[in-house]
């Protein structure tokens, strides 16, 4: 068997110049980004450091170290996302589908609309670096992919879909149709009373009429403002990426009113962090994720079925990073254990009408 130190000698003899003009004229797309963080040690952005051929001329807007992944990428946030998987883990594989919004940033995806794309995110000492293959090449086997893709996206829209009719239906069954069932018994016996009560009856069944389409009208307005909320689109950009490689089922629920960009910024932070240990420490398989306004208190509640943490575990670097946060803000984080598993964070901060 060969002595090692002599491998070693012949990869020393590979000058730094050599390894980068060698990395530079690869086909596949090769970047090399510096990790930013905010003061609470969470990754809130990256850096390019180099790129290579490949990657500068697949963009059509000129490349230059120093821009930022909320400044190149067409989803910057499920970017930033797998950067930070790959700095605390070594490594994250993001899959994602090509769109219509693409065809702006990027070359020769006239026919790549739709189709399955792939990047590892390795993390290489102090920096992180992507590769992902030729678009050209990758077209071979995008049909698998996109496949795959298709169905992880069907299922989770579908489970998503089922959650809101049940919540609809059982609304529908607890107030609407009983109302309506009340208003037709009431009419079934205005045609059996004396003339002189029919009128009464009628108008009165009228108003009820009224106020049963008023309350449908509040539930389908209800529907649509939960929908529109920039917190829960904020919240689903940010969450939806660690989720969709893994089964995780998630359970998303606001109710607060718009916030501002520094509180948004904060409860984003905490959920990323708290749902990607949920998954990747703990292997849930469901996370119930809340916000909510109350008592001038913005408070964000996270539970999932996972593992939880066992008295000989040591205190998480994330966990607390979102414990410092919450008291820089004058508030507070409690972590609660299930009896056999799982864990629930409640994380709180003042919020006297300057958050809004």
């Amino acid at each position: 068997m060969e002595d090692d130190s002599v491998h070693k000698e012949t990869l020393l003899e590979l000058s730094r110049d050599n390894l980068y003009q060698f990395l530079y004229e690869i086909r596949d797309n090769i970047a090399i980004y510096e990790p930013v963080l905010d003061s609470f040690g969470t990754i809130v952005d990256g850096r390019l450091l180099w790129g290579n051929h490949s990657y500068r001329t697949n963009r059509r807007n000129s490349v230059s170290a120093g821009q930022l992944i909320s400044e190149l990428y067409v989803q910057p946030e499920a970017g930033i996302s797998h950067m930070s998987v790959a700095w605390e883990d070594g490594y994250s594989i993001q899959t994602y589908v090509i769109g219509n919004g693409w065809q702006g940033k990027y070359r020769n995806l006239e026919n790549l609309d739709g189709h399955a794309y792939q990047v590892r995110w390795q993390r290489v000492g102090n920096a992180v670096m992507t590769v992902s293959p030729d678009l050209t090449e990758q077209h071979r086997m995008q049909e698998i992919l996109n496949n795959q893709k298709s169905l992880l996206a069907i299922a989770a829209r579908k489970r998503a879909m089922a959650v809101e009719r049940e919540r609809i239906a059982r609304n529908l069954h607890d107030t609407v149709i009983q109302n309506l069932y009340a208003t037709s018994l009431s009419l079934s016996i205005a045609g059996r009373t004396a003339q002189r009560e029919v009128s009464r009856v009628i108008n009165a069944a009228i108003d009820s009429l009224a106020d049963v389409i008023s309350e449908i009208r509040r539930e389908i307005l209800d529907i649509e403002v939960r929908r529109a909320s920039p917190l829960r689109l904020l919240l689903e950009d940010a969450l939806i990426p660690i989720l969709l490689p893994t089964e995780t089922q998630l359970d998303l629920r606001i109710d607060a009113p718009t916030l501002n960009d520094e509180y948004s910024g904060h409860v984003r932070a905490v959920c990323t962090e708290a749902v990607s240990n949920a998954v990747r420490h703990g292997g849930a398989s469901f996370v119930s994720v809340s916000v909510v306004l109350a008592d001038e208190k913005l408070k964000v509640f996270v539970s999932d079925d996972g593992s939880g943490l066992s008295s000989e575990s040591k205190p998480r670097n994330g966990l607390q990073n979102m414990r410092e946060r919450a008291e820089s803000l004058g508030g507070n984080m409690e972590i609660t254990a299930g009896k056999n598993e799982g864990l629930t964070i409640e994380w709180s901060i003042p919020c006297e009408g300057y958050c809004l």
